[in-house]
């Protein structure tokens, strides 16, 4: 059992992890382009994978294109089908095309990413990836599977989603069509494309190993953590310079935004699902605020509150911090508190709270069933923006 370490003041719901960690994980970060070119900030980033939440499926509002920019979505039949052997040769193919190597320079240093192109409009191809992958460059490239090199333009990034968005003048480039992450399931196979130690096109396969789960992202040398809640694992092998790629279903379609791989553990990986990477991609596009809703508590799950010596029954979250000032503090949250619901659905090992919270925008009320004691009560609480920090 891993020493507790002590609860940090929170900082929004992205923030809201549980101080227990359960082990350690890493950016799927671009590997340094040569030994004399090490590139710190893309370096290895540690990661506490904490809580490693199970929920249900997030759903995000669909955005209308900008300007004509349009980004390819179909919808996926929740069960998985027979694989053929052949299906990762057919996305491969279908899907490789539209994966590029995102070349990132900072002075005197580079790094590698991949990311895929998502949209167009009447004189630029648009490209997804992490935020970590282009965070701090002074300039970008971009290179196709053919051959094609681009000086590309940062249109949009969002820390908090490990998100971005780059643009490259063409409009002839192949483009990638999203899925949906709602309707996966664990066991359906994926393929992972992208270009891990730089080299482009790489394929990898394997499966969904579990649903939302929840990893806390921290920088070296001191930096201040990220939570991304609600990523998928998987099986699908992720390495440094896959960050940024995209993991598909057998039908080409894209899933995932590869963002992580556990550091001390085999065949563990992490990607942003489908439906939050394009609900930030096309609001970046559309050079529109990506909401970050917040409430302002502090949590542990079920198994971390008997880690820490506070057990308690049935669903839901021990509360154990509610910042001043915070929607939750309004709202008259306590510590100790057990949030059990919100507007009707239980918090349990189907849902977890960032799931439920993330599809609502801010300024929405959201209702919460909590239990006090014996007594069990109904508090609202009105979503805002995440502070900065």
């Amino acid at each position: 059992m891993f020493p507790p370490a002590p609860p940090p003041p929170p900082s929004g719901w992205r923030a809201q992890a549980p101080a227990y960690a359960y082990g350690q994980a890493e950016f799927g970060a671009p590997p340094t382009a040569s030994p004399s070119r090490r590139r710190g900030w893309l370096g290895s980033i540690a990661l506490l994978l904490v809580g490693l939440l199970i929920g249900a499926g997030v759903a995000f509002a669909a955005l209308h294109d900008r300007g004509g920019a349009s980004v390819a979505e179909v919808q996926v039949n929740g069960s998985p089908a027979k694989v053929p052997t052949v299906a990762a040769v057919d996305v491969a193919n279908r899907l490789g095309p539209a994966v590029g190597t995102i070349i990132a320079t900072l002075t005197g240093s580079s790094g590698l990413g991949s990311g895929f192109v998502i949209a167009k409009d009447s004189s630029l191809s648009y490209l997804v990836t992490n935020n970590h992958v282009v965070s701090g460059a002074t300039s970008l490239h971009v290179v196709m599977p053919d051959g094609q090199q681009f000086a590309a333009k940062l249109v949009g990034a969002d820390s908090l989603d490990d998100i971005a968005v780059v643009s490259v003048p063409s409009t002839g480039l192949p483009q990638a069509t999203f899925g949906t992450s709602q309707s996966l399931t664990a066991g359906q196979p994926v393929i992972a494309i992208g270009s891990p130690l730089g080299d482009q096109g790489s394929v990898t396969v394997g499966v969904i190993s579990a649903l939302h789960r929840t990893i806390t992202a921290s920088g070296q040398a001191g930096s201040s953590s990220e939570t991304l809640e609600d990523v998928l694992q998987t099986d699908a092998s992720i390495n440094p310079g896959n960050s940024g790629g995209p993991l598909a279903d057998t039908a080409g379609n894209v899933v995932g935004v590869n963002v992580a791989t556990a550091g001390n553990a085999t065949n563990i990986g992490f990607s942003i699902p489908a439906d939050l990477a394009r609900y930030v991609a096309e609001t970046l596009i559309a050079h529109k605020k990506v909401q970050h809703p917040f409430l302002g508590v502090g949590y542990y799950t079920s198994i971390q509150a008997i880690e820490q010596g506070t057990p308690f029954s049935g669903p839901g979250v021990l509360v154990r911090t509610v910042s001043p000032g915070t929607p939750a503090a309004q709202a008259a949250f306590q510590p100790n508190d057990i949030l059990v619901a919100i507007d009707g659905v239980a918090l349990d090992k189907g849902q977890t709270l960032g799931g439920l919270i993330q599809p609502h925008k801010v300024g929405d009320t959201i209702t919460c069933t909590v239990r006090r004691g014996t007594q069990t009560l109904t508090l609202h609480a009105t979503l805002e923006e995440r502070p900065k920090t």
